[in-house]
């Protein structure tokens, strides 16, 4: 059985999901610098915990971004361009049209 590995599936999948897709699209806007600025809906204290628990470690490893845990800042990764690339072909998870 031959395994094929498809990188470009695997990063839109990374980006697919509606919280890595607003981090990375709230990057691409220069709308997000904070872990504070992406807080938007919700109980702060579960998003905040969802946010580092989940969702910027996993963005951070695929090098999407770099997140300072101390000073609580995020910005673009060395891989950011990969991502953000892919935002603009994925379904709008608020159900609006994407931004051009």
């Amino acid at each position: 059985m031959v395994v094929t590995h498809n990188a470009a599936s695997e990063e839109t999948e990374t980006v697919a999901t509606p919280a890595h897709r607003r981090i990375i699209a709230g990057l691409a806007d220069e709308a997000v610098e904070t872990v504070e600025d992406l807080q938007v809906r919700g109980r702060a204290d579960e998003i905040a915990a969802e946010l580092r628990e989940s969702h910027l470690p996993a963005l951070e490893e695929a090098g999407y971004i770099e997140w300072d845990r101390e000073a609580g800042t995020i910005e673009p990764g060395p891989n950011f361009e990969e991502a953000a690339e892919h935002v603009a072909d994925l379904p709008n998870p608020d159900g609006e049209p994407a931004d051009d």
